[in-house]
């Protein structure tokens, strides 16, 4: 079995620095190896994004310059609910 969106993760990673120096506290989507877009905030990355690609298909991660705030933003709406 497979971990769900390690390969957009991994390469998250790889490019992160780079994405941070102009980016710091936006999202970036990206699905593989390709940055569908980066945005001001979670909400207008899912609107954009999930227009043209299924849902979970997709890494939304915030950008961050701060190495020690390395977390993963999986969302799949309409699939999981809690509360």
């Amino acid at each position: 079995m497979s971990t769900p969106l390690k390969k957009e993760y991994k390469h998250y990673l790889k490019i992160r620095e780079d994405l941070a120096k102009n980016n710091d506290g936006k999202f970036v989507a990206i699905k593989g190896e390709e940055v569908l877009g980066v945005f001001d905030d979670y909400l207008q990355a899912a609107n954009t994004v999930y227009i043209a690609h299924e849902k979970g298909t997709v890494l939304m991660q915030e950008i961050s310059k701060d190495p020690d705030s390395l977390n993963v933003v999986i969302s799949t709406p309409g699939v999981a609910s809690f509360g």
